[in-house]
């Protein structure tokens, strides 16, 4: 742990056991939050792969859940389009099959619902993985060989040392050179590498989707669904014709599916892949609530750009609670922490 976050931590801790954070919570805290998780799973089948941090043990997220109970006031998700109700609200990510498995029978044992964003082409298996999660286990498979990647130009092949460091770059890429088409590109590399783009036989709970049995199931013990596109591009780098695609498609196939309206887009990424157009045909598509990955972000239409935060995978309550009440924020810039 360098300085820096030795002063943060201990700074958070001592608010928290002074009842310092308690008192910024009841006069400044946050009135209404809206909390994002992706994958809850078993010690055992926590993976090392983690690039974007999601992923947190079933025992830490019922213990989270818990003190999100004693701290706060968790709201049912069926109050998350009242723009009236003060209190937080829990969101899960992507539909992979842990959220019905492990994460949605901690939630009701907690008495709690959540919004489950759903991509309707993985639960269709038009696709066979998120393009992250895929590049990923093709190299996992690979570890110790040679491999030809994009971030060179395919000029000279990589060696499989360290899949997660791999997986960063070429994410780096895409952003870099703004990859529409990234699922043919991870075919391309497939094509390269003489690999099955097919999908990859590891771990279903981590990798795999929910089917539209078990969606149904979950919406109908009172959960929300939402759109989270249709396959989890990068809405900013699509041309504006495959934007209206991946917003109206997924609406439309959820409402098919669930025989309910889906009024709410959860944005894949959620934070500088968003763009304002992107909003402007989510409206116009017939979204009425919109859900981001930040806390502050410069795009128009408050009510389709609402902000989310995330917990680490920890249950540390001084550090939950000063995220939970916004505290920990203030400390970012008074304190640049």
């Amino acid at each position: 742990m360098n300085v820096k976050h030795f002063l943060r931590d201990s700074w958070l801790t001592g608010s928290y056991y002074l009842g310092i954070s308690q008192l910024y919570n009841a006069l400044k805290g946050r009135r209404r939050g809206i909390i994002s998780y992706h994958n809850v799973l078993p010690v055992a089948q926590l993976l090392p792969f983690d690039v974007y941090n999601v992923d947190v043990t079933a025992g830490v997220f019922e213990r989270q859940l818990i003190f999100l109970k004693k701290h706060f006031r968790v709201l049912p998700i069926a109050e998350l389009e009242n723009p009236k109700a003060e209190g937080l609200f829990l969101t899960v990510d992507d539909g992979m099959l842990n959220n019905y498995e492990i994460l949605a029978p901690i939630l009701e044992k907690q008495n709690m619902t959540a919004l489950f964003a759903i991509c309707p082409d993985f639960v269709n298996g038009n696709i066979p993985h998120i393009w992250r999660d895929h590049l990923f286990l093709l190299l996992q498979q690979a570890h110790g060989q040679q491999v030809w990647l994009p971030m060179n130009q395919f000029a000279a092949p990589y060696e499989v040392e360290n899949e997660n460091d791999l997986t960063r770059a070429f994410k780096t890429y895409v952003y870099e050179q703004k990859i529409a088409d990234v699922y043919g590109m991870l075919r391309q590399i497939c094509e390269l590498n003489h690999w099955n783009y097919a999908s990859i036989d590891n771990d279903p709970l981590r990798f795999r989707f929910m089917n539209w049995l078990q969606i149904n199931n979950l919406a109908a013990r009172g959960h929300g669904i939402a759109s989270h596109t249709m396959s989890h591009r990068v809405l900013r780098f699509l041309p504006d014709e495959q934007k209206y695609d991946e917003l109206a498609a997924s609406k439309k196939e959820l409402e098919t599916q669930l025989n309910q309206p889906i009024n709410t887009i959860v944005y894949p990424y959620g934070g500088v892949e968003i763009d304002a157009v992107s909003i402007k045909i989510a409206r116009e598509v017939g979204y009425q609530t919109g859900l981001m990955n930040v806390q502050q972000h410069k795009l128009p239409v408050s009510r389709l750009t609402l902000p989310r935060f995330a917990f680490p995978p920890v249950a540390n309550e001084p550090h939950l609670h000063a995220i939970a009440s916004g505290y920990k924020f203030l400390g970012q810039k008074l304190l640049n922490f």
